[in-house]
């Protein structure tokens, strides 16, 4: 057995265990897809904790003045809420954004080399 063949599929094996199963998975989408189902999921999470921590603070609000509970202005409270979640939701989806292009553009690059270690290595039969 040839040494350079050794160490090609030695390489591969590697990759195959540590970055492959992510950088396959990553490649079963078309980038497009991949970046919006990431960008869903980043969202609704950014969502959800949002507003637990909004009904945290208007829990606070009532608890602080229970007496006064009618006197509460609900309306500004939540449109304070709503632009604060629209400015959350527009900086993760843009941090999101680039961060899974990056991330895309990182697995095509490996599994290009990938390719190419294959291809080497069907050329040593």
């Amino acid at each position: 057995m040839n040494k350079e063949k050794v160490k090609i599929m030695t390489n591969l094996a590697i990759y195959e265990k540590n970055l492959g199963k992510d950088d396959f998975t990553v490649n079963n989408f078309f980038k497009s897809n991949y970046i919006s189902y990431n960008n869903f999921k980043t969202r609704l999470g950014v969502a959800i904790a949002m507003c637990i921590i909004f009904a945290g603070d208007l829990m606070r609000r009532i608890t602080k003045d229970i007496n006064n509970i009618t006197e509460i202005d609900y309306v500004s409270i939540g449109i304070r809420y709503l632009i604060i979640l629209a400015i959350v939701l527009t900086i993760y989806t843009i941090l999101s954004t680039f961060i899974y292009k990056k991330r895309y553009k990182n697995a095509e690059t490996r599994i290009e080399k990938y390719k190419k270690l294959i291809n080497k290595l069907d050329s040593y039969k």
